[in-house]
């Protein structure tokens, strides 16, 4: 994936404004379901392979999805594009010269927290 893509990336408002009090059924690049809700309060849940997990998330000044699990100390941030009827997150490298890495692909958003998470 080229640094052209950029181009394609959310902004700030429309990222928001996709994953905000809404949730995201995805599969990550290994395989793996998961189910994740996104609180207006900024707090996630996020249920995978049996396991829940919970922290905090935001989108930052350059439209990226951040996100900090419960006892980390730092979040991890990857870019959502529109990739035919999918959105997928990808990590950008601090390195232009670095490809794009794919992270997740989000299947389906839906309104409100439709698991009970």
């Amino acid at each position: 994936m080229s640094s052209a893509m950029a181009a394609t990336g959310l902004n700030t408002a429309e990222a928001k404004a996709l994953i905000n009090d809404k949730t995201v059924e995805s599969v990550g690049a290994r395989g793996f379901a998961a189910v994740t809700f996104f609180s207006s309060d900024g707090v996630y849940k996020k249920s995978s392979r049996g396991d829940l997990e919970k922290g905090v998330w935001h989108i930052n000044e350059d439209g990226q999805l951040c996100q900090r699990p419960d006892g980390e100390s730092t979040a991890s941030c990857q870019l959502i594009v529109k990739k035919g009827n999918v959105w997928k997150l990808y990590k950008i490298p601090s390195k232009v010269t670095k490809p794009w890495k794919h992270k997740r692909t989000f299947n389906k958003i839906l309104d409100g927290n439709t698991n009970n998470l």
